[in-house]
């Protein structure tokens, strides 16, 4: 073992837990592993691997950050939130987001470490679908080039089992607030990660409930001519149509398929689909796939088996959604769309009522938002 790097990480912790008291509980939770074999630095969730060499090319400020950098990874479970999104692409949005709450936190950021003001406020997901996609040769230009250079580290799951990471990212969300209310207690908890935790800490809608509960309700509010209003008819010989709740007319459902949307969640929506499906009997269902244009679509009527084959893989537009609809001649009683809801939304909402099925904290432009948290 290199005992230079070993000490030098390890005053690290121990600065973080007098100086950043909320970071400082949370590296305590990784064990530091040498190994040379990587580039630089290494997080999984469980443990922060190190290369020697490189630990100790750092001051000590720095490496008190880089120590920061890698407990943020696992607050905010970049590791197993790749999806089917390009690697360095994600490690560098991930690098751009954490980098800024770091600094505005009171951390040192060093040269070349993935840094912009312009990415202020946004989460990982967001930034990723504004970088430009990493040269053919996995190089990197640095600040101001075509490309946003190499990430400080690496990043990977400790865990390839769904159910294992879902656990480990709920261990990380109580050890995060229990950090969060320990570092407030003491007067030391940067105001913008307080904002953060209080985002982490406000109450969850049952999405599955919230999702029923949209669907149920239009279905109680169709009408038909074929059942009139026994009452008004008899009593006053008025023929009008009654509300029933037999069967509702056309449904869509939107499907984000930029690569945002991992399998866990799409299966845990699907399935939940499928079951509200049974339940209110749509005439039809329209299941369209988008990513910056509409990839495919799939149709199901009444009694059929209701299986997903998502299609496509690229930018992310919600517009194209719509224009489809409407392009197709469908009237649909509501559209539900699955989305992390990071892509362009200023065009005209249509007249049906919509329901976005959020993966994150964003608000959708119109109806109603429902964030999804798969347990």
């Amino acid at each position: 073992m290199n005992q230079e790097a070993a000490t030098k990480l390890t005053r690290a912790r121990a600065t973080l837990i007098l100086d950043q008291p909320f970071f400082g509980a949370l590296a305590l939770r990784l064990p530091l592993i040498e190994k040379p074999s990587i580039k630089t630095l290494c997080v999984n969730g469980k443990n922060i691997f190190y290369n020697p060499d490189f630990v100790n090319k750092l001051s000590a400020s720095l490496v008190k950050s880089a120590v920061a950098h890698e407990v943020m990874h696992c607050v905010l479970s970049h590791m197993d939130r790749l999806a089917e999104r390009h690697p360095k692409k994600w490690n560098q949005a991930c690098d751009y987001a954490l980098n800024q709450l770091l600094a505005d936190s009171g951390f040192e950021i060093g040269e070349g470490w993935l840094l912009n003001p312009g990415f202020k406020g946004m989460s990982a997901d967001e930034i990723y679908n504004l970088l430009p996609e990493p040269e053919p040769d996995g190089s990197g230009t640095g600040p101001g080039g075509s490309s946003p250079g190499d990430p400080l580290d690496e990043m990977e799951s400790a865990d390839p089992d769904p159910a294992a990471k879902a656990e480990m990212a709920r261990e990380w969300k109580v050890a995060t607030i229990q950090a969060a209310n320990g570092a407030k207690a003491m007067g030391q908890l940067p105001g913008e990660l307080e904002r953060f935790i209080d985002g982490l800490m406000k109450p969850q809608v049952d999405w599955k409930a919230a999702l029923r509960r949209f669907i149920t309700d239009v279905s109680k509010n169709d009408y038909s001519w074929a059942r009139p209003n026994k009452m008004m008819l008899g009593g006053h010989g008025i023929y009008i149509p009654s509300l029933y709740s037999e069967s509702v007319g056309d449904i869509v459902v939107g499907v984000d398929v930029s690569g945002s949307i991992d399998d866990t969640t799409l299966d845990a929506f699907s399935a939940e689909i499928e079951a509200i499906i049974a339940e209110v009997q749509p005439a039809n269902v329209h299941v369209v796939f988008c990513d910056s244009q509409v990839a495919g679509s799939q149709h199901f009527a009444r009694h059929d088996e209701f299986k997903l084959n998502p299609v496509g893989g690229g930018g992310t537009r919600f517009e194209p959604v719509f224009s489809w609809v409407e392009e197709n001649n469908i009237r649909p009683v509501c559209l539900v769309y699955l989305t992390d809801l990071y892509g362009p939304t200023d065009f005209t909402p249509p007249e049906y009522p919509t329901l976005w099925c959020c993966t994150n904290e964003q608000i959708g432009p119109f109806g109603e938002t429902v964030e999804i948290e798969i347990k």
